[in-house]
């Protein structure tokens, strides 16, 4: 499980596809969102689908590749009162996704 800093600090959230036997770049392309820019509905469902992903996500790194295992990598950018940017990394496999967050990838395509 991942800890994700407070909801209310993340200002971008960028999600790529990756792993897999073939390279199918249109599939790959990350997506992303940020936050400050959509309304109040869109910005509950990014954070519901990223919640849910939080908990089945694993460390950066550390999702089991071999053969043609999907996955998905998040990066959160948050910004904190001090000024100072910060990000933070993990990795969902494509077969523990949550409904929502693979929703969420698809729509955004």
């Amino acid at each position: 499980m991942i800890h994700l800093p407070p909801l209310g600090d993340i200002q971008i959230v960028r999600i790529a596809r990756e792993g897999g036997v073939a390279f199918t770049p249109g599939l790959a392309r990350p997506r992303s969102f940020c936050l400050d820019a959509c309304d109040a509905t869109a910005r509950h469902r990014i954070e519901e689908a990223l919640q849910g992903a939080a908990q089945c996500g694993e460390e950066d790194g550390a999702c089991a590749r071999g053969g043609d295992q999907r996955f998905y990598r998040v990066d959160v950018v948050v910004d904190n009162t001090a000024k100072a940017s910060a990000s933070l990394s993990f990795e969902v496999p494509e077969a523990r996704a949550p409904r929502a967050f693979v929703q969420l990838w698809k729509e955004a395509g």
